[in-house]
């Protein structure tokens, strides 16, 4: 659970991309920048639900509290809040205090903790992401708020649908000659600014398994998207040669070579890196082949720890909560 005086934020860049259920069709060009994308949220958020409910037995409910554009700083600021009912009972008792102090917060079954979540993204592009700061909630993972703006943007998507139709790429038309449209969504992703801690455990520890990953099966021979539906992604093993790491200088910088090269000139999307740090603790991490940033993973990402603020800060806030945000936007 957070702490009542310090938060730790992460630095992340934010992807988007635009896809299609039109079989066939990839690298579609962005049909809208970010801050298009998330006025088209706000729109949303107030005509209808942004909450979603996952999980059967031990429900999560996640909702976006609050969002902001804030122009002068250039960035848009969004509050995630988590319902999670999968979490303990807390139990509370006075330090030094008469066991008539100790409280049992018991709950129902459809009633959970609330935990919040911070995100500040700048509204212009930094090469081909945006720069997002992101508040490390381990009840609000980087996966879990991914998978929710993933939903939000489709769901977006189907409400402004004639705004997410475009001329079919492959010029296809109908029976009367005209250009086919297609429906779009987008799609995001945040991969994370490696930390040198990760940089150090990989120098210092033993590979386990290095690998090759890519979605995109059109490299397979063969491979269509209908009869081969079951099919997922291509994984390739790698043989970690010591010489080469001692020709690279070491195992973070061999890595890198590894994807500058092979994984580039094979079009892989990832390397999937499993190693052992010199205290014997296994780890594993996804590098991003273009970027060399590391995929939708908390740790090993470049961090800084806000503190210094007048009142305590709750596990939970209804509205963006100023004191955080400031300190967030210090680090831009």
């Amino acid at each position: 659970m957070a702490k009542k005086n310090e938060r730790n934020i992460l630095f992340l860049d934010f992807h988007l991309n635009t896809k299609t259920t039109t079989p066939k069709l990839n690298g579609l060009p962005n049909h809208f920048e970010l801050t298009e994308l998330f006025e088209k949220l706000v729109a949303y958020r107030e005509k209808k639900s942004v909450n979603i409910v996952i999980g059967t037995k031990e429900k999560k409910e996640l909702y976006l509290a609050d969002i902001e554009h804030d122009t002068q700083s250039g960035t848009w600021q969004l509050l995630i809040n988590i319902v999670d009912t999968s979490l303990a009972d807390e139990v509370h008792r006075k330090i030094g205090g008469a066991a008539s102090t100790r409280k049992v917060h018991s709950k129902t079954e459809d009633v959970g903790t609330e935990f919040s979540c911070h995100m500040v993204i700048q509204d212009t592009l930094s090469g081909r992401s945006y720069l997002a700061l992101y508040e490390q909630n381990i009840n609000l993972p980087v996966k879990l708020i991914t998978r929710y703006l993933n939903e939000l943007f489709k769901r977006i998507a189907k409400e402004f649908k004639t705004d997410f139709e475009i001329p079919h790429p492959q010029h296809k038309t109908d029976a009367k000659g005209k250009v086919k449209t297609i429906n779009t969504y987008h799609h995001g992703f945040f991969n994370g600014h490696l930390s040198s801690e990760f940089e150090d455990d990989l120098n210092g520890g033993a590979f386990k398994g290095v690998t090759l990953m890519t979605g995109n099966l059109k490299q397979v021979d063969g491979y269509d998207v209908q009869k081969h539906s079951e099919l997922k992604e291509i994984q390739i093993p790698l043989t970690v040669d010591k010489g080469a790491i001692l020709k690279a200088g070491g195992n973070h910088k061999w890595i890198d070579y590894v994807r500058k090269n092979t994984a580039k000139d094979l079009n892989m999307q990832e390397i999937k890196v499993s190693f052992k740090d010199d205290g014997n603790v296994s780890h594993t991490a996804e590098i991003d082949v273009n970027t060399g940033k590391l995929v939708n993973l908390d740790k090993y990402v470049k961090k800084v720890k806000i503190i210094g603020f007048n009142e305590p800060l709750t596990t939970s806030v209804d509205l963006l909560h100023a004191p955080i945000v400031s300190k967030m936007l210090e680090h831009l």
